[in-house]
């Protein structure tokens, strides 16, 4: 299966220019982002099928059962995957994304669900495929909830990857919990990604900006955008909103839906805070609020280049950090030195996927220690990671043989 999903990376290669084109087309990002986000896509199809090639190596245990037989380990495709493409990321987490790449290269088929706002990038993704994968390798459907729920209902399928929103995660979830034979759902839903400023950070005048450009890059439609900023002077809670606010607007969202959602957001988003904001709908704004209003929405994921900025005294950090749902990101700026950055890093553990020292949370690199994951409502289940090599495991089963001698064993791998 390596040849044949670094044939799918190759194909991709050659059809760049109409990939692009369409993909620009469809969901308003720029070819700059989809040029990156399509050399993301092949390199992630290639360096999961060189993985997945070298990972299958057995693990043995001589002599370790009660009657002195060898015991091995070896891992097998769980099955046909259903995975259901997300809209934010249309080439990297798309049809032909990380979800499908880590599935193909565990050796399971997959039926990938178009994302209904991109018909036509999915469309021309699956024509690619279908030049180098069999039918019963891998097939594309559309449509709407019905056909999402249906798929998961399906009783070939025996593992569910979808990325999207809670509700909808939810959805696939319950639908794949009443099955006759439940299957497991890997869903990456919503993060709020909480950034903290430490004092200790605030000489460094460029962190406004680094912000703004993290909040508001790819208009806010980012899974890791930071959607909460915990700071501990007035001033320089000011100097983010600002940072925020004066970023260019946006041309479009991906969605109408999405658009609307941000629109809605800004117009209500004074009831819970001093909204700062310039020019139209499109622009992007900030809600600054004191710790102790940070309650309901201004807890919750927004989709688009909003965030909130919370001031509060970093004695109480950790009592704020307690308070959050799990992220896939939880991040800290400040002196690695600092006194007070150990107990804040301890508090952010438990509530994050992966934890930033003095960086942005945009930006998912792909690799071997990444964990794309986190606590509810973060994912579905926080052991696994939808990004890097070790994404490979959601669709990898492990089969213990005992007493079965090695030609036999080498049947099975």
């Amino acid at each position: 299966m390596s040849h044949a999903v670094h044939a799918v990376a190759d194909a991709l290669d050659a059809a760049r220019e109409a990939v692009i084109k369409v993909a620009a087309a469809e969901t308003g990002l720029t070819e700059a982002r989809l040029a990156g986000e399509l050399d993301r896509t092949t390199g992630q199809l290639r360096l999961l099928a060189d993985h997945a090639a070298a990972a299958r190596a057995t693990v043995r245990s001589p002599n370790a059962a009660a009657d002195g037989a060898d015991i091995v380990r070896i891992r097998v495709p769980i099955g046909p995957v259903a995975v259901f493409a997300a809209s934010n990321f249309p080439l990297a987490f798309g049809v032909l994304g990380g979800d499908t790449a880590a599935a193909l290269a565990a050796g399971c088929p997959v039926v990938v669900k178009a994302h209904p706002a991109q018909p036509e990038t999915a469309g021309l993704l699956a024509g690619i495929a279908a030049t180098v994968l069999a039918p019963d390798r891998f097939r594309l459907v559309h449509g709407g909830p019905d056909v999402s729920l249906a798929l998961v209902r399906d009783p070939t399928v025996r593992a569910v990857a979808f990325t999207g929103s809670p509700s909808g995660g939810r959805a696939l979830m319950d639908a794949a919990a009443a099955r006759p034979d439940p299957v497991p759902v890997y869903a990456e839903m919503g993060s709020l990604n909480p950034v903290f400023v430490l004092p200790s950070a605030l000489s460094d005048p460029s962190w406004p900006a680094r912000l703004a450009a993290s909040v508001t890059g790819s208009a806010g439609q980012l899974c890791t955008k930071p959607g909460l900023v915990v700071v501990p002077t007035d001033a320089f809670a000011a100097d983010v909103a600002a940072a925020v606010a004066a970023e260019p607007p946006f041309s479009r969202m991906l969605s109408p839906a999405m658009a609307a959602a941000h629109t809605a957001w800004r117009a209500g988003a004074a009831v819970h805070g001093v909204v700062t904001a310039t020019g139209s709908p499109r622009h992007a704004f900030a809600v600054t609020v004191d710790a102790d209003a940070l309650t309901g929405p201004l807890l919750e994921e927004h989709f688009g280049p909003a965030v909130v900025v919370c001031r509060c005294p970093v004695a109480r950090y950790g009592e704020l950090a307690a308070r959050l749902h799990g992220s896939l990101t939880a991040t800290v700026l400040g002196d690695p030195q600092d006194p007070q950055l150990p107990p804040l890093l301890a508090a952010l553990v438990p509530t994050a996927g992966r934890v930033i020292l003095n960086g942005v949370p945009t930006g998912v690199a792909v690799c071997e220690a990444m964990h794309h994951g986190g606590p509810w409502p973060a994912t579905s289940n926080p052991l696994y990671t939808s990004v890097g090599t070790r994404s490979i495991e959601r669709f990898l089963r492990p089969v213990a043989l005992q007493g079965l001698p090695p030609e036999l064993i080498d049947t099975l791998t």
